[in-house]
């Protein structure tokens, strides 16, 4: 029996910057994925987004951290002419994707671990990809 490899979730986003638990996503995801699978990778194909892991259980964890994202870079005066160059150096610092260790089909976070989507030149509908080894 052959199984998908990669599954793409949407994320829709109603501010600048703003972390989206997309946990639920992934998971469902995976569920349609190789069963097998060892490793869930997480990849968002974007230069203004990215993908991180953190608290969960929390919401203000994710507010707190999209404040920080902003006050990070102050206002540089970039040469890029779509006046979104913060979001390109955030994306870079914070990474395009994350990789998850599978046990019996199912994520192996820690206890409040989420996975999030960063939207760092919001607001927007964007893409992650699922892929499992």
């Amino acid at each position: 029996m052959e199984f998908d490899t990669m599954k793409e979730i949407s994320v829709r986003t109603t501010t600048h910057t703003q972390l989206v638990n997309i946990t639920p996503q992934v998971a469902a995801a995976l569920a349609e994925l190789d069963p097998a699978a060892a490793l869930c990778h997480v990849f968002v194909p974007h230069t203004t987004a990215a993908v991180v892991i953190n608290e969960a259980a929390d919401p203000d964890v994710a507010r707190d951290l999209a404040a920080a994202y902003q006050a990070i870079v102050p206002k540089i005066s970039f040469a890029h002419a779509e006046g979104n160059s913060d979001a390109h150096l955030l994306a870079t610092l914070l990474g395009d994707s994350v990789s998850i260790p599978v046990e019996n089909g199912r994520l192996r976070l820690g206890t409040w671990q989420g996975i999030f989507f960063v939207e760092l030149d919001g607001p927007r509908t964007r893409r992650a990809w699922v892929t499992t080894v």
